[in-house]
């Protein structure tokens, strides 16, 4: 499974260039004309950090967002500093928002963006218990923490978001601003769902609005 991901982002880091050439535009992905049980379609798995299993599958919930399927990272068992993520494909994002639901629970969950390579990305993680948010940069495998707030989890799922614009990053949660980061070495990359540690971490309703990108004068 591991190898199965490491491979998954080698060639989705490989086709990045040629995603960079679609137009910027919003997606939406609210898993409910996928196949219950399967993984997600249009997303690819990847393993960033520790080694570790991860397993992604569309699975009914009583209540999302958008009944009536949730993606689930179904591996409980996971090691503390492996994040378990999918890639949203064919596109690519630097500046814009990206958003989803995430639901209560024991898990840590967010969004992963401005992927550049597997030791390149930003990486947002909220604990769905206590609803402490963190946000970090991944630059050269060291890992930096860029800001931190705690929302609070009233219902029992919750929308988290990240708005870029170059070095400056803002973090939201239910819709209210929790922090502003700085983004020192901003990079175009990739972007989609992540988990970390052990737990079953629930998502939906995944939001991807890129900025276009401005003409050169």
């Amino acid at each position: 499974m591991i190898r199965t991901a490491r491979r998954a982002l080698g060639l989705c880091l490989w086709g990045l260039a040629a995603a960079g050439s679609l137009h910027a535009e919003k997606i939406r992905n609210h898993f409910d004309t996928d196949v219950m049980g399967r993984a997600p379609g249009f997303f690819d798995p990847v393993v960033l950090g520790a080694p570790g299993p991860a397993r992604w599958l569309v699975l009914t919930d009583m209540n999302p967002p958008s009944a009536p399927n949730r993606l689930v990272q179904v591996e409980a068992n996971r090691p503390l500093d492996s994040i378990a993520a999918v890639l949203r494909r064919g596109a690519v994002f630097r500046d814009g928002t990206v958003s989803v639901f995430v639901k209560r629970g024991s898990a840590r969950g967010g969004l992963v963006l401005r992927l550049a390579d597997e030791q390149d990305f930003l990486l947002l993680l909220v604990d769905c218990e206590s609803g402490q948010a963190v946000l970090t940069r991944r630059h050269a495998g060291k890992s930096e923490k860029l800001g931190e707030g705690r929302g609070v989890f009233e219902k029992l799922w919750e929308n988290v978001s990240v708005t870029a614009a170059g070095p400056s990053v803002s973090v939201s949660f239910d819709g209210r601003k929790l922090f502003d980061a700085t983004d020192p070495q901003p990079a175009t990359g990739r972007a989609g769902l992540a988990t970390a540690g052990p737990g079953e971490a629930s998502f939906d309703e995944f939001i991807l609005e890129p900025e276009p990108e401005k003409a050169n004068p």
